[in-house]
């Protein structure tokens, strides 16, 4: 199978570059929504577009008897950031970048579709998902609420993503959680504004917001199981418009990250104890809110399983790590998970770190993503229906 791929690989390649360059941000993907549609048409695979707003779902069933409905996801949309890679095809929209390689993985996947749709004697139907949305973390909801395992009931979903520092050719598959959930935080702080010449006719809502924010992480330290991840990070904090004026709102954004809903649970009472005691202390008022919550992407067993079965057979056992360590990123494929069993793992790459202005999808590695995603639908697909496998 990764020989088809290599022989292949120059338009495969091809793929990729004319999505790298037209860069397109959450539920703005119509260029790259269009292009996967038209590859999906050209290759005879059922097309259906507009799921979630940009979505893409494509639909192959096997001419090797009745199997299973096996989903298969990549994500379509970029990041709102400047390129530095210096590749000859970079992006052509300035201040729009695929820097995690989304273009990578949509490519994989259609090079799986090309795969299966030149080769249908297999049994079952095989489902891609084009996601739209995923660096927003709203994307998978969206398709959701368009009724996406309704229309496409699928029985297991899988997921993969480049991995710079796991090692180029290597498959990391997460036992259990594979990637933290993530809160997005907004507090937003009111006082009585006064004169800077004047602090005891007012309330001093900076102060406040240091204190709150310095007491919070320290407390944190002390409440939080050592052993266990958790995070709260402040990104942006915004007041006042005078020098001299003590202003009468501030906002702070951050985002809250932890592989366990206990300890998510936990962060959330300390963030509403810690703003009571500043509420005593300083006299200001308090709102917390979080506008988009994603859960943790927590794989299920049996997927797992497979996932490494598959991943030995292609890339050889020693190049599979087992029970690789969780990341502290989030990804909305979480909310597939919550709906069907699967699993979400990771392909090894060389190279910057994902979101670096350098960063670059590895085209090497697309023959094993692809064989690995043709390969694992084939073989989960063929099991009996009744099984939970």
């Amino acid at each position: 199978m990764r020989n088809w791929f290599t022989t292949q690989r120059p338009e495969l390649e091809s793929w990729l570059h004319t999505i790298h360059r037209h860069p397109e941000t959450g539920f703005d993907e119509n260029h790259t929504a269009a292009f996967v549609a038209a590859r999906l048409q050209d290759l005879a695979i059922e097309t259906h577009t507009g799921i979630g707003k940009t979505g893409v779902v494509g639909v192959l069933h096997g001419t090797g008897g009745t199997g299973r409905m096996i989903g298969l996801r990549a994500e379509l949309d970029a990041l709102p950031m400047q390129e530095c890679s210096g590749v000859p095809y970079h992006s052509r929209i300035d201040g729009k970048f695929h820097g995690c390689g989304h273009d990578g993985h949509t490519t994989t996947l259609l090079s799986a579709a090309a795969y299966l749709s030149a080769h249908r004697n297999f049994a079952g139907t095989a489902v891609f998902i084009f996601q739209p949305a995923e660096e927003l973390l709203s994307g998978a909801e969206a398709m959701l609420k368009d009724g996406l395992f309704e229309r496409f009931p699928c029985e297991e979903i899988y997921a993969l993503h480049n991995l710079p520092g796991l090692g180029k050719g290597k498959v990391g598959v997460p036992a259990q959680g594979a990637l933290a959930s993530a809160d997005h935080l907004e507090i937003i702080m009111h006082a009585q504004g006064t004169h800077g010449s004047a602090p005891h006719t007012g309330q001093d809502v900076i102060l406040a917001a240091a204190h709150y924010v310095s007491s919070l992480q320290q407390s944190l330290t002390r409440i939080l199981d050592s052993r266990d991840s958790g995070v709260v990070s402040f990104g942006s904090i915004h007041a006042g418009h005078a020098n001299n004026i003590l202003p009468d709102e501030l906002k702070l954004s951050g985002t809250i990250r932890t592989h366990a809903e206990s300890v998510r649970a936990q962060i959330h009472r300390q963030l509403q104890l810690v703003a009571d005691a500043t509420t005593t202390l300083y006299g200001v008022s308090i709102e917390i809110s979080y506008p988009n919550q994603v859960p943790v992407t927590m794989n299920h067993p049996s997927q797992v399983e497979a996932v490494l079965a598959v991943a030995r057979n292609l890339a050889g056992a020693e190049h599979v790590v087992a029970n690789c360590r969780p990341l502290m990123a989030s990804e909305d494929f979480s909310h597939f998970l919550q709906r069907v069993p699967g699993a979400y793992f990771f392909m090894g790459q060389d190279g910057p770190y994902c979101h670096h202005p350098s960063f670059i999808f590895d085209t090497d590695i697309i023959p094993l993503g692809a064989s690995l995603m043709a390969s694992l639908f084939k073989q989960q697909a063929a099991l009996p229906a009744t099984s939970n496998a």
